[in-house]
């Protein structure tokens, strides 16, 4: 009876990493599609004005999973712009040195830059291109716009909440993408496999929309 009882706790410590939950499974994820030839010319809003995005308040954060655990991280240098028309904002779009990716663990961090993911040496840089920014509710939007990623570019589909204050406007949206329709395909560990969607947290502020 006892050696049966021990098997069984056994088994269940092994099965319990792959019941692990993991933040990036509760988040909403963008709709992505592959791009049309029309969307990647975006045509300004009439008379739109564009501020850079005030990056000392800002960050551009992700959470990567495995198995067994969360990672977090972040690309420490970006840029990124908003237009405006009317007093509201009418795009967004920013670009990220993939090479300033950093992560809670320093090996992961050397190897994201490696072939197996970003391939910083061949695809420094990653960029979203605006093509269009519909309010939904006060204050609550829908951009959607051209991710160029690892070479590979697709329409993302993401909501974006934006609050305006003396500060400036407040942009933010959590969101996941599957790495795998950008061609980033490293597995992992076979006892420590990588999950495919990734958790992308945008924080950004920019200057208030010019006086009517």
């Amino acid at each position: 009876m006892k050696s049966c009882s021990l098997i069984l706790a056994l088994s269940l410590v092994a099965l319990m990493p792959a019941c692990r939950k993991s933040e990036v499974d509760e988040k909403p994820a963008a709709a992505v599609n592959d791009t049309s030839s029309s969307s990647t010319a975006p045509i300004p809003a009439a008379g739109e004005v564009t501020s850079k995005v005030i990056k000392e308040k800002s960050s551009i954060k992700f959470v990567a999973a495995k198995v067994t655990r969360d990672h977090h991280g972040e690309f420490k240098n970006f840029d990124g712009s908003i237009g405006y028309a009317g007093g509201k904002p009418t795009s967004i779009a920013f670009d990220i040195d993939l090479n300033s990716v950093e992560v809670d663990e320093p090996k992961l961090t050397n190897h994201l830059k490696t072939p197996d993911f970003f391939d910083v040496a061949k695809y420094p840089k990653a960029t979203f291109t605006s093509t269009s920014l519909t309010e939904t509710a006060p204050g609550m939007y829908q951009l959607k716009g051209v991710l160029d990623l690892h070479g590979m570019k697709k329409d993302v589909t993401i909501p974006v909440k934006a609050e305006q204050s003396a500060d400036g406007v407040h942009t933010t949206s959590e969101f996941t993408i599957n790495r795998q329709d950008w061609g980033i395909a490293y597995k992992g560990m076979p006892d420590d496999l990588i999950k495919d969607n990734v958790l992308i947290r945008l924080d950004l502020w920019f200057p208030p929309p010019p006086a009517a």
